[in-house]
């Protein structure tokens, strides 16, 4: 569609700049000012957009750490698409049990979880975050 769209705009350009030279140059700026406002459009949109975790992004527990299960805080994320606030379009996945505003990582054995941050809005769509939540063994104890 680009190419034909190319070529329609090339075989407007040099009727008219048969018919005119004067319009042609007119078009031409017209259409280079357009492109460099559309840039700066978007460039100004999208100056702040980001996806980031609130938090550590690694977590370590020992084992036995208190007694045999800790409830991790979920610290959140932001997600900022497009200048807006879209923190509400992230999906969380994780094997951890969820509770009240976090999660029970069982420390009863040594471990590693994952909790994997998927935004659904179309600008942040291929990306993913993951915080590690890690039990690891007593110091000078066996794995």
């Amino acid at each position: 569609m680009a190419k034909t769209v190319k070529s329609t705009v090339k075989r407007q350009v040099r009727r008219t700049a048969k018919r005119n030279p004067l319009a042609a140059v007119v078009l031409i700026l017209a259409l280079a000012i357009g492109l460099a406002v559309g840039y700066l459009a978007c460039t100004a949109l999208t100056k702040n957009d980001g996806f980031s975790l609130k938090g550590e992004k690694a977590v370590v527990y020992t084992v036995g750490e208190g007694g045999g299960s800790v409830t991790l805080g979920e610290d959140g994320w932001t997600l900022t698409a497009l200048g807006k606030d879209a923190g509400d379009q992230v999906k969380v996945e994780t094997d951890l049990q969820t509770t009240n505003g976090g999660y029970t990582v069982p420390t009863d054995e040594p471990g590693v979880y994952r909790i994997v941050y998927r935004p659904t809005h179309f600008l942040f769509s291929k990306y993913s975050l993951v915080r590690t939540v890690t039990v690891k063994a007593a110091e000078g104890g066996a794995e």
